[in-house]
């Protein structure tokens, strides 16, 4: 199996792997490093070894399977929003402050 095939086949466990590693919300940006360092290390826990080069590669593919799957929206040529809401974040709600008693 590819190493691509990997990741697409699995790419929940992928995602949540991101999420474990950095800060990566529903409509957050995220950025193609963080894709292709996340595939290096996802495919070593896999124990799949990855050269640099191959990784960004393989970023790539990846990269277009989330766009495909709306995952990902692009914005420009190394960043995407992440559009995942299992990845949305709890609405803190303020609340009001009470004035001190003097």
């Amino acid at each position: 199996m590819k190493h691509s095939e990997i990741i697409i086949k699995n790419y929940q466990e992928f995602l949540k792997f991101l999420k474990n590693k950095l800060p990566v919300y529903h409509n957050s940006n995220i950025f193609f490093r963080d894709i292709h360092y996340g595939v290096i290390h996802f495919l070593n826990e896999k124990e799949k070894k990855v050269k640099y080069g191959k990784a960004e590669s393989i970023a790539g593919i990846v990269i277009d399977f989330l766009v495909k799957e709306s995952i990902l929206k692009k914005i420009d040529g190394q960043t995407w929003t992440l559009n995942y809401p299992e990845f949305l974040t709890p609405r803190v709600e303020k609340k009001p402050q009470v004035a001190a008693k003097v």
